[in-house]
This record gives structure tokens, sequence and C-alpha cells, in this order.
């Protein structure tokens, strides 16, 4: 016989999920994170065009940090956060940096990742850097 726990309907929206993924300071590693952002996005419902627009986000997101003179010489790694809500997906891109680091607003990678999400910014902290991208989700109609 089944509890009256077991036959409660499930929340309507549900909890966020975090999908943490950690790599070394080499650039053959990003194709892991493109990866599990393309199944993330596939599964959330975004379209082709949406799915590669993240998976070229974090690409350049990564690049980024790894592109930075001298980064990874001392072991370093790059922490990669996909946050799924129920109105959008959040990544956050992070790795240590000097806290004087901050991204060329100016720079073409900058500008270009800014076209492929719909929120982008950049934080610095405790010698930790982030940069956090946010892809809304639209209600598609089956």
């Amino acid at each position: 016989m089944q509890q009256q726990d077991d036959l409660a309907e499930p929340d309507p929206l549900p909890k966020p999920r975090a999908v943490v993924l950690t790599i070394p300071a080499d650039r053959e590693q990003v194709v892991l994170v493109r990866s599990v952002a393309g199944h993330i996005a596939a599964r959330l419902g975004l379209s082709v065009a949406e799915l590669t627009d993240l998976r070229l986000a974090v690409d350049e997101a990564c690049g980024l940090f790894l592109l930075t003179p001298g980064f990874g010489t001392s072991g370093e790694t790059v922490e990669c956060r996909f946050e799924e809500r129920p109105d959008a997906l959040s990544v956050v891109v992070s790795a240590p940096m000097p806290p004087s680091a901050q991204p060329d607003v100016d720079d073409i990678g900058w500008i270009m990742l800014g076209a492929l999400v719909d929120e982008l910014t950049w934080k610095s902290e405790e010698g930790v850097a982030r940069i956090t991208m946010v892809k809304h989700l639209t209600v598609r109609s089956g």
C-alpha cells in the first residue's frame, strides 16, 4: 500500500539543477565543456541555433581564461557551472585570476560573447574571476 506522500503531485516548477565540470587549464579539454553545454541545451529544448550559440559562448568564456598569458602554468583549473532554472540557464565559468584582471570589453571575444547570450557579467573576488552568462528560456508550445 502506498503512503500519501508517494501520491503527491510533483512540483510544477522543478528546483534548480546544477552540473559542475572542472577541467585542467588545457584548450583541448574545452571540448568537454562544449559537449555538456550542448546536451543541456538540447534537453531544455533550445533550438539548434541557440544550442550552437551556447556552445560557442562557453568555448569563448573558457578561452578568455585559457588564453591569458601565464594561465595554466601552475596547474590551474577552469570550473564551469551550468544551473537550470525554470526560466533560464545560467552558466558560470570561473578560474583563479589576479584581482586586477579584467576583460577587455572592446575586444572581439567579449563582444561576441555578449552577442551569444542574453546576459553577461564579469566579477572578480578573492582571487577568482567569474564570467556569468544567462540564456533565457522561452516556453515552446507543443
